[in-house]
């Protein structure tokens, strides 16, 4: 059977290859053998970056608990849940030293250590920048996807195979760029169904042109489509994309089920992990994958250098050692010349999104720059400037963000999402949390007139958020002009939601409180509330928190999408909240707290706070 590319559905975060190159760093000098690699992978679950899925009802609480499995707990553990593999005939070690053999398997791939079978582990210079953050992540990413390519002498199976995955897709999403240009329609990358079916496929350079072909046939042949025909056409062209391309019986539908889903699947991944280059980028919330405009001179020079071809080499030695080290390949932009089109490039993005903001909103404007076109001669000074360019253009556009959601236009759908994220199982690509973060924070900058809302996700150069808020800060930052709030969010529902989040909401509570000389609040939202945090919370609400009371509200996602809904109703009658109007509610719940005898009846009347604060407000149309 014909195979195709992918990258890992395993750690489906990239950023989760962190911890496990943490824990693989405690074993670096150490031969990789069977009992070392059973040892990595209890330490995985020892450190808590590892859950397994049959763990006991009466064990989740060591999960529970803060900080690493002691030894014993880790024994206790062990010894209670079970792994079934025939091959080794259910021997518990023999499928630790599996597991951990498979946990490795990315570290190896992206040329961030090498731990072969009775060899000695080794982190190479890559691995440890990204543990000690001496390269941020992001260029991590693009240094090993750069270099990653399809064969190479430590991955077995791809010998009919010649491309370097990531240029040649960047070349497939520019060449069906200019065919959009060209032919008067809009360039917007590939969208979902197209990156899924045609990048994971595409296994020879040589082939670039003729996928261009195949997509924008694609393109064209569903664009005009309605929504009920483009569900026919697509479940016809996948079932025989899938029957072709892997040489499927069209009489085994599991089978060619199961390759339609594994495409959807490795397509998401990959587009994943590439967008953390920062070279690729999402349009239409996510639906589309494109260049990013913000790199668009590193890409021409990538695309000009490189055609996707696969290099040679004479050993995996000299290919892991290529992976590993920083300083190769050699980018075709770093020199000034280049640098100096980089920044030029940016300084024009940067007073087109002003000239923007000022056009649509005028004295609105969040944020303003003074931008002038430098030219560099120092090669240090010029990278620190496009670098602080950069985060200036992420402001802007998240400026811009920020004044077309008071509209209120998207509110009713950030309504749906919240429900959906607080009702469905949390979804195989990882990705809900940061949903989460992402969708409270937009409500809450159509929310009212706040000065600013500041959520601690990581934004990419396309606006949507890569990772979820560090764990030493809050979530969400509210700045308003007679209070401050922060948002504290999660999708925990049980006592692991008091464990996670219970005495950290509080700290950060209580560090925002410190720095802030107005009015503070803590809104605190999940799906449902567990007890032990409410309790948690009422300790600080009630008598105090590191000497003093805090105005704690717990809400659950119904509840906030109640009050989400009350703002949208008002403003379909010509009534627009104000800040005070949302201060005033938040004061009305945190009082109910000084009456209240317990949590429980401190949080019972909190339907009914939410439905008079909506009669009070009626009252003024």
């Amino acid at each position: 059977m014909p195979k195709c590319w992918s990258l890992s559905t395993t750690i489906r975060n990239p950023k989760r290859n962190i911890p496990f190159l943490k824990v693989l760093n405690e074993f670096e000098g150490i031969k990789f053998n069977e009992d070392v690699q059973a040892e990595y992978f209890k330490r995985l679950i020892q450190t808590k970056n590892y859950k397994p899925d049959s763990l006991p009802d009466d064990l989740k609480y060591l999960f529970d608990k803060q900080g690493e499995l002691s030894n014993e707990e880790l024994e206790l553990l062990l010894t209670n849940i079970h792994y079934e593999n025939k091959e080794y005939n259910n021997d518990q070690e023999k499928i630790y030293a599996m597991r951990g053999r498979t946990a490795i398997g990315n570290l190896n791939k992206m040329g961030l250590a090498v731990a072969k079978q009775n060899t000695p582990v080794k982190i190479f210079d890559l691995g440890k920048s990204m543990l000690t953050d001496a390269i941020d992540f992001e260029n991590i990413m693009f240094k090993y996807f750069l270099k990653w390519q399809l064969n190479n002498p430590i991955e077995r199976g791809f010998s009919s195979f010649d491309i370097i995955p990531f240029v040649a897709t960047l070349h497939v999403i520019n060449n069906v760029n200019i065919y959009c240009y060209e032919h008067n329609q809009k360039a917007k990358g590939l969208s979902r169904d197209e990156f899924a079916f045609f990048i994971p496929t595409l296994t020879n350079y040589r082939d670039i042109d003729n996928t261009v072909d195949k997509i924008i046939k694609f393109r064209n042949e569903t664009e005009s489509l309605s929504k009920p025909e483009k569900k026919t056409y697509m479940d016809k062209f996948s079932t025989q994309f899938v029957i072709d391309f892997f040489e499927i019986d069209p009489g085994d539908n599991n089978t060619i089920e199961t390759w339609i889903n594994n495409l959807y699947d490795y397509g998401d991944s990959i587009r994943r992990y590439f967008r953390q280059t920062g070279l690729v980028y999402y349009r239409g919330n996510g639906y589309y994958t494109d260049l990013s405009p913000s790199r668009i001179v590193e890409i021409n020079s990538i695309l000009k250098k490189y055609n996707g071809a696969s290099l040679s080499f004479d050993s995996a030695d000299d290919y892991i050692d290529y992976l590993g080290n920083i300083s190769l390949p050699e980018l075709p932009w770093e020199n000034l010349e280049s640098l100096n089109k980089i920044y030029s490039n940016l300084i024009v993005q940067a007073n087109e999104l002003q000239e923007l903001i000022k056009k649509q909103y005028g004295s609105q404007a969040l944020h303003t720059f003074n931008l002038e076109l430098i030219t560099f001669s120092n090669f240090n000074e010029a990278n620190n400037k496009i670098s602080k360019l950069r985060e200036i253009i992420k402001i802007l556009k998240y400026d811009l963000s920020i004044l077309e959601e008071r509209n209120l236009k998207n509110l009713s759908s950030y309504i749906e999402k919240l429900t959906s994220l607080a009702t469905r199982r949390r979804d195989t690509s990882g990705q809900d949390p940061l949903l989460l973060e992402q969708y409270s924070a937009l409500s809450l900058m159509a929310l009212d007139d706040a000065k600013e809302i500041h959520p601690n996700y990581t934004l990419g150069d396309d606006n949507l958020p890569t990772f979820t808020a560090k764990g030493n800060v809050p979530d969400i930052e509210c700045y308003y002009e007679t209070f401050n709030m922060i948002c504290e969010v999660t999708l925990l529902k049980s006592r692991d939601q008091w464990f996670n989040e219970g005495q950290p909401v509080m700290r950060h509570f209580r560090d925002f409180e410190n720095k802030s000389s107005k009015d503070n609040y803590c809104l605190f939202i999940a799906p449902v509330l567990h007890r032990d945090t409410v309790n948690t919370f009422w300790m600080s609400v009630k008598y105090e928190y590191e000497g003093s009371k805090q105005k704690i509200i717990p809400l659950s996602i119904t509840q906030y999408n109640t009050i989400l809904q009350i703002v949208l109703d008002l403003n379909n009658k010509n009534y627009r909240i104000k800040h005070t109007d949302f201060k005033n509610l938040l004061e009305h719940l945190y009082n109910k707290s000084i009456t209240s005898l317990n949590c429980d009846e401190w949080l019972c009347d909190f339907d009914n706070i939410i439905s008079n604060w909506k009669c009070s407000l009626t009252t003024n149309i």
